[in-house]
């Protein structure tokens, strides 16, 4: 039997994109604390299977664009947790990836309201996206950062915040929104800061403005092509971290999945989160420096250091989920690595991503 928690007493959860990298584990989260699940998955999801060790859950199937089947879902829930989105834009036409993205959240708000559920809580996963991670308007990003995205990802997610404002405005909808960074599960830890990594990171300036960090790499050379001159002779397996100018090391706010969920976790039932907005990301951001001895040091690797002709430092303020929330993330990169290397089947603490987005789909 899982842990009991008493905020869990009468709660009937729905969550989408359960069979995501977070959805997952969010699922797993719940079931141990003995709350009844219900998980929305798209129709001949080929993820479904991450779900079949969770005999007690209720599986239904509902696409973001079909609204009969999102009332359906959300009958007799009290909460609802929202995760599904699609984040890589690729060849989808613009207005379908909007569609997913915001109309979406809308269309799960008028499940919840045309189904007549009693909902205390609806929590939104949102994206530090929201903030234009290309070129941050602050170090660290706080929640009360103007929000202009510039790109179609970020866009979509804070289309999707608006939406739920209003609408919990309008209705009187309890929510909460849950801003993460980079999101990574242990098994994909390792590939970070290695060579190839590195290569397919910078060959996104190659998509021009076709990624949400377009704006890092708008008007340098390209930086493929410096890292490429740099590691000439490097064997793959190489530790690779970046510097800017003076050898100032970029740097990026990774969150490991399980810190994630206990962030999206206090945001579903914490009274002090409704109505807020909340980054929650690991307790300090990982330099490239950092992450590339990690990576040396427990894969026993050589370790190169790349100097840029930019700096490039995307770091989150967590202070708002410690003090109204009382978030505690676990887990920095090395945590994440260790965990991967070890011995300890991962399964037993986390249920691997087998995702082809997100950072660690890269290498």
């Amino acid at each position: 039997m899982g842990e009991i928690d008493l905020r869990a007493a009468e709660m009937k959860v729905l969550v989408t994109g359960a069979t995501g990298r977070v959805g997952a584990n969010m699922v797993k989260r719940l079931v141990n604390t003995q709350i009844p699940v219900r998980a929305m998955v798209a129709p001949g999801d080929p993820q479904r299977k991450k779900l079949d060790g969770f005999a007690d859950i209720e599986i239904v199937e509902a696409d973001l664009k079909d609204q009969a089947r999102i009332v359906d879902a959300c009958r007799g829930v009290s909460h609802v947790v929202h995760l599904a989105a699609q984040l890589v834009r690729g060849d989808t036409p613009v207005d379908e990836f909007y569609d997913t993205n915001a109309f979406g959240t809308l269309r799960l708000l008028e499940g919840v309201l045309r189904s007549g559920a009693d909902i205390e809580r609806f929590v939104l996963a949102s994206t530090e996206g929201t903030y234009r991670p290309g070129a941050p308007p602050a170090t660290p990003l706080t929640e009360d950062v103007v929000q202009e995205p510039a790109d179609y990802y970020g866009t979509s997610k804070l289309l999707g915040e608006i939406i739920l404002r209003n609408h919990a405005a309008q209705f009187d909808i309890p929510f909460s929104i849950a801003r993460l960074v980079t999101v990574v599960s242990p098994e994909e830890a390792p590939k970070l800061f290695q060579l190839p990594f590195m290569r397919a990171f910078l060959s996104w300036q190659a998509q021009g403005k076709n990624n949400h960090l377009w704006p890092l790499f708008h008007g340098q050379p390209n930086l493929r092509d410096i890292l490429d001159a740099a590691a000439v002779g490097c064997p793959d397996a190489t530790a690779v971290g970046l510097v800017g100018p003076g050898g100032v090391p970029w740097a990026m706010h990774l969150l490991d999945v399980r810190d994630a969920v206990d962030g999206i976790y206090l945001a579903l039932t914490e009274p002090a989160a409704v109505g807020r907005a909340f980054n929650v990301a690991a307790a300090a951001s990982t330099t490239h420096d950092e992450g590339a001895t990690v990576v040396s040091e427990l894969l026993e690797l050589p370790k190169l250091v790349v100097e840029m002709p930019l700096t490039w430092r995307l770091e989150d303020s967590i202070e708002a989920a410690r003090t109204t929330l009382g978030y505690r993330p676990r887990h920095d990169y090395r945590s994440m690595v260790q965990t991967a290397v070890d011995v300890e089947p991962p399964a037993q603490t986390y249920v691997p991503a087998d995702s082809k987005t997100g950072v660690g789909s890269l290498a």
